[in-house]
């Protein structure tokens, strides 16, 4: 297991695991493992991104880097410009949805992906090892990222959404910047909540996670499509007609416009069974991951695959993106829905019941042999009608546990045996 990184980057509430020291030793390794050249460095709105920033910025410049700081943007804004400016490696300093208290640092290589496992395993020897402060470094900073970004979103969708209202909840995050420019230069009409740059207020009852929020701006009102964005905006739920889509919906409507390489979408041991059973109907099909976003683009990368997605809210539309880009796919949607002048209604699933919980807990659980016994059990009761997941999140300190099931008792009854067995062996 990773000492430093997990499923997407390195996280954790700052002034415990994540703090500026870390974040310079980080800067440090990056340079030394990387070599002579430019870095990409971003950040979203949280109050403890400048000290990681600055953390960040002096271990680059120390190891003789030159540090280009782009100042508040979206994560998959960094990795765009990663490759546009020629960068050795992007650099996205983002909890993503977690809340105000946490943050974290994200890596992308030199072509906006991000870092393999091994590529981590190395940088996480330079963290435990720095090397040889060499200097010579410089810091650079960008202000036109903002408008290259919002450029590059707008002439890649390419959409005519004139006579469109839509409305846009940015979650006091990075989306505040760009969000609602992408969606007026598409000639859209465009109402936006939480669009300010109040760090302490990040994903906090609103944007992705709390979708509830755009929805019910949008009630007594003739707006019919909302989109609401996660810290980075690399993540996004979406509202149509007052309800709140489910991700495997989302993801549907986004490929069904599209021509599929190789007639594959890509997701993760998470997407519903509805999604593969719909997509065969149409003579297509899911190939399935690991948990993570980076699973997805490495798969997709490799076998060349251009569409993928978590049941989540992170879509990748490649290679217009690299990572989950939650305002270009929304983008995205919105053009699979709206034509000559009409939107129309998504096309929804018929979900098999799926639950999950999260519960803290030490990542030693996940050798403990009592765990094994109660997965065993619970896959043998569903008698191969369902799945269950059992992981360990690489973002937060608990483990998360998915039944997946025809019988719509069965999830209950299985994880509340897990709930029990997890909350002992804190106790």
């Amino acid at each position: 297991m990773a000492k430093y990184f997990g499923t997407d980057g390195i996280r954790g509430k700052y002034g415990e695991k994540l703090d500026e020291a870390l974040a310079y030793r980080t800067g440090l390794a990056l340079g030394e493992y990387f070599g002579a050249g430019k870095f990409a460095v971003g950040r979203d709105t949280r109050v403890s991104g400048e000290e990681l920033e600055r953390g960040l910025v002096k271990g680059i410049t120390d190891a003789g880097g030159e540090a280009v700081i782009l100042g508040i943007l979206p994560t998959p804004a960094v990795a765009a410009l990663t490759i546009k400016y020629g960068a050795k490696c992007g650099v996205m300093i983002s909890a993503s949805h977690n809340p105000p208290e946490y943050n974290g640092i994200k890596v992308f290589d030199r072509n906006g992906v991000k870092l393999t496992e091994e590529q981590e395993g190395s940088v996480e020897y330079y963290i435990d090892n720095p090397p040889a402060v060499r200097g010579g470094g410089k810091i650079t900073k960008k202000s036109g990222g903002k408008l290259e970004y919002v450029d590059y979103v707008v002439s890649t969708v390419n959409a005519d959404f004139r006579g469109l209202k839509v409305w846009l909840d940015c979650g006091y995050g990075a989306a505040s910047t760009v969000a609602e420019e992408v969606f007026r230069r598409s000639g859209a009409t465009v109402n936006v909540d939480n669009c300010s740059l109040r760090g302490e207020k990040i994903n906090s009852g609103c944007g992705a996670l709390h979708p509830d929020y755009v929805r019910n701006s949008m009630k007594g009102t003739d707006c019919r499509l909302g989109f609401a964005f996660d810290g980075d905006a690399d993540r996004l739920a979406v509202v149509t007609d007052g309800e709140i889509l489910d991700g495997d919906t989302v993801l549907y409507n986004i490929q069904k416009g599209m021509d599929i390489n190789r007639g594959t979408v890509v997701g993760t041991v998470l997407n519903n069974l509805a999604l593969e059973k719909r997509l065969a109907l149409d003579g297509r099909r899911l190939v399935r991951t690991p948990v993570g976003d980076k699973y997805i683009c490495d798969l997709m990368f490799r076998e060349g695959y251009n569409v993928g997605g978590e049941q989540s809210g992170h879509y990748i539309v490649y290679p217009a993106a690299t990572t989950g880009d939650g305002i270009m796919t929304a983008m995205f949607f919105a053009k699979s829905l709206y034509k000559n002048g009409k939107l129309d209604a998504p096309e929804k699933l018929d979900l098999v019941p799926q639950k999950a919980i999260a519960e803290y807990a030490d990542p030693s659980i996940m050798f403990d042999p009592k765990l094994r016994e109660l997965t065993e059990k619970a896959e043998k009761s569903l008698g191969g009608d369902g799945r269950i997941i059992v992981r360990y999140s690489g973002t937060e300190p608990k483990i998360r546990v998915m039944v997946e099931a025809s019988d719509p008792e069965k999830p209950d009854e299985i994880l509340a045996e897990f709930k029990t067995f997890i909350r002992s062996r804190a106790e």
